[in-house]
């Protein structure tokens, strides 16, 4: 059994390839336990690569530093909730009123939230950290936004004006991010059928009015 990570081959039956992967997705795993309890700023390469039972070596063989796991942590995040959003929504019948739409939606988003390790992470972890991740932040907004609206409004029928439907985008994400933050924050002690119904009064009305 050869041990030779240099040459690219296996040892203990894993491939360079697989082990990459693994110990990327170690790192990943970390991150979100690190940046979601103790926090980005508070983070430190030793302290990720002990908690993925890792060498520190290999940390920078997989991100450039700890701003690039952030943002990959983030992205991974994200995912996930507008995974969530967009396959509850597949699942309602073509007819299904914006109501229904909106709370079905909003249930599948604040459910992936109640992990307070991601809920952390997307909401206070990525703010003020550099212009890129700013960037990349904003950016995601505007992407929920956008998802929000289009999958709330039955008819797609096109807005009257683009510049005033991405207000309103960023209203409605802007306002259920808050919403979502104050839940956090204040430890989940609402019960999510009530965030989920205020909620989804405020996105039918920002909705019906995107047209």
């Amino acid at each position: 059994m050869t041990i030779a990570r240099e040459g690219g081959r296996s040892y203990g039956g894993e491939s360079p390839v697989a082990r990459d992967e693994r110990r990327r997705r170690q790192l990943l795993d970390a991150g979100l336990s690190i940046f979601g309890s103790v926090g980005f700023r508070a983070a430190t390469v030793r302290g990720l690569c002990r908690e993925a039972r890792v060498a520190d070596r290999y940390f920078y063989e997989q991100f450039p530093g700890l701003e690039d796991l952030l943002l990959a942590v983030y992205a991974e995040c994200v995912d996930r909730m507008m995974a969530a959003v967009v396959d509850e929504l597949a699942a309602l019948p073509p007819d299904a009123t914006t109501v229904v739409r909106a709370s079905r939606g909003l249930d599948a988003f604040f459910g992936v939230t109640e992990n307070p390790l991601l809920a952390r992470v997307v909401w206070l972890e990525v703010l003020g950290v550099s212009p890129r991740v700013d960037r990349l932040y904003l950016d995601t907004l505007n992407r929920f936004g956008d998802l929000l609206l289009s999958q709330m409004r039955a008819d797609q029928q096109a807005p009257v004006d683009e510049a005033e439907r991405r207000v309103l985008a960023t209203a409605a994400v802007g306002g259920i991010r808050q919403t979502g933050t104050a839940w956090l924050i204040d430890g989940y002690t609402t019960d999510r059928r009530v965030l989920v119904a205020a909620s989804t009064r405020f996105l039918v009305a920002i909705a019906e009015s995107d047209h």
